[in-house]
Parts: structure tokens; C-alpha cells; sequence
């Protein structure tokens, strides 16, 4: 028999999957939440119901698009689970919400903000993560971006009990995902979605047969915070290839920037990298392409102005 589930999540496949794969093993999801705004209104009290008007009527119309593979609230109106957006996710509002709807353990995959321990005491089974990198490397909320950036050829997804501190809980399940030279990160989550349906499951059965998880090894930590301004650079003066999966990686999700001829261009996407090139320091602005020479080769770059 399944658990009593509440979903925390927001708009991805990498939120979607999970849901879906949850609902197909039997679990009794009793309520979906996404936060209600961008990341500033993770300090409002807000707790409200998501009537789903125009979801309900586009599914009246047998109206179907592509939008519903990376919305969860879609998915939640279709199966008329109740949806919620909140604010502040571990209010006492919403402790007496789960509390009302009994539920048993809290699924988190991909959310924005940490859950405090008296939301986590107020269900019996605590909580679960599904986190984009191999715990503990790449703890944060942003694993993805400082993978691309760092140049890592392994990433992977961790399935962990959720503690007080960030993401620093007991790992129920590990899956390695390699990071191809030059895969976009629309495909990179596509994966890693794909290996979220797979194992939350696992996981999640984990839970219900009381395992307790391995303990991280903290001295092995590493952070992935959110990039500020001067990590959305796009460095010339590193390897091209680096250059080049950077880009590639995060160009269409982040605000990335190229200087050149003192013109501040903003990096939508890398196109190819040129290892037989070399005119380090040297740069041509070809229309929307950016020839940017890096110490060991030449990258192309479509950029616009900011």
C-alpha cells in the first residue's frame, strides 16, 4: 500500500518525472506544492489553493502542449490532486495542512528554498530530496550551473533523507550520470529527470522500510551557490573546451556575459569550439557570433547585446 505523499516542487521534467513515477507506483499523493513567486517570496507567509482555471479548461478542450511535460500543477489537475502555492513552505499553516491531510512523507524535487525542522517534524517519515549532483559534492542550490562552470566530466543524482542543514542528509540512493563535452543542459536534465523516475521509488520504499540512509562525508563537501555576477563571465583566458561546455551548459538558463572591444554581449549559446585555432586574447563579433579566442583555441558564441 502506498504512502500518504506531499509533493514540493516547481516548474521542470525534473520535477514532473518524479511526480509522475510516485503516482504509477501507487502512492497516494495528497497535495502538490510550488512556491508561489520568485525566490524573494520564500520569506512571505502566503499558503493558497491553486484553483488550476485555465488547466482545468484546457483540459476540458482536450487543449494538450508542451508546457504540461515541465508543470507539475498540470499534471496535479489532470489526476485532481489539490495543488497549493506558498511562500514560506514551513510555516505552521502549512505543518497544520499536512497534519489535516495526514500525510506521511514529504517529496522534494527541485524547490527553492530549505525546509526547517518543524515542518520536517510534522510529518512522520520526514522528507526526501532528489539532488542533481553525487552528494556531498555540489550541496545548493545551483549543482548544475557549477558543474558545467567547474568542467566536470561526472555528475549524477542523489536520493537523500532531507536534515535541518543543506542538503547534508543521509543518502538513500546514488546514480552517476555522465556530462558529455558540449551536451546542452536542456538534455542534461532531460536524464537526469529520467533517472528521478527510476529511483525515487527505490527511495521512497527505502523510507517505508525504515532504512536510515549513509551518512555524507562532510569533510568531502563542496557548495553550489547561486552565481552572482562575476561567476556569469565567460573567461577566454581558460581552455576552450571549458569555455565551450560552459556556454552550452547554462547559456540559455543564466544571464552569461563576453566582453569585447570594451561591448558587454550577452552568451545565449555556444555553437563549436576550434582546437587547431589559437589567437589567445583575440575576438571577431561576426553578426550574432562571438569568435572568442582562448588560450588553446577558438569558440563561437551567439550573443546579443544585454
Amino acid at each position: 500500500m502506498g504512502l500518504r505523499i506531499a509533493f514540493f516542487c516547481m516548474e521542470s521534467v525534473f520535477s514532473v518525472a518524479p511526480l509522475e513515477a510516485l503516482l504509477a507506483a501507487g502512492h497516494d499523493v495528497r497535495l502538490v506544492v510550488r512556491p508561489v513567486g520568485p525566490l524573494s517570496s520564500r520569506r512571505d507567509p502566503v499558503l493558497r489553493r491553486h484553483r488550476g482555471f485555465d488547466l482545468a479548461m484546457r483540459r476540458l478542450l482536450g487543449l494538450h502542449d508542451d508546457a504540461a511535460r515541465v508543470n507539475p500543477l498540470a499534471l496535479a489537475a489532470d489526476r485532481d490532486i489539490p495543488a497549493w502555492l506558498c511562500g514560506d513552505a514551513s510555516t505552521p499553516a502549512m505543518q497544520a495542512l499536512l497534519r489535516k491531510e495526514r500525510v506521511e512523507l514529504i517529496v522534494v524535487a527541485f524547490f527553492n528554498q530549505l525546509l526547517r525542522p518543524a515542518l520536517l517534524a510534522s510529518v512522520p517519515l520526514g522528507a526526501v530530496n532528489l539532488h542533481p549532483s553525487l552528494l556531498p559534492a555540489y550541496r545548493g542550490p545551483a549543482p548544475l550551473f557549477w558543474m558545467f562552470k567547474d568542467g566536470v566530466e561526472q555528475g549524477g543524482l542523489t536520493v537523500h533523507r532531507i536534515a535541518p542543514g543543506e542538503d547534508d542528509g543521509a543518502v538513500l540512493r546514488r546514480v552517476p550520470v555522465p556530462i558529455p563535452l558540449g551536451v546542452a543542459g536542456e538534455d542534461l536534465v532531460d536524464k537526469l529527470a529520467a533517472v528521478a523516475r527510476a529511483a525515487v521509488g527505490d527511495g521512497v520504499d527505502d523510507v517505508a522500510r525504515g532504512v536510515a540512509g549513509v551518512p555524507q562525508e562532510h569533510t568531502a563537501a563542496t557548495r553550489a551557490p547561486r552565481p552572482v555576477a562575476e561567476d556569469l563571465v565567460v573567461d577566454g583566458a581558460l581552455p576552450a573546451r571549458r569555455v565551450f561546455h560552459f556556454a552550452r551548459g547554462v547559456g540559455r538558463w543564466n544571464q552569461l556575459v563576453a566582453h569585447a572591444a570594451g561591448v558587454r554581449l550577452r552568451v545565449i549559446d555556444a555553437i563549436d569550439v576550434d582546437d587547431a585555432r589559437t589567437i589567445p586574447g583575440e575576438h571577431a563579433l561576426v553578426g550574432d557570433e562571438l569568435h572568442l579566442g582562448c588560450r588553446d583555441g577558438v569558440v563561437r558564441l551567439k550573443v546579443r547585446p544585454p
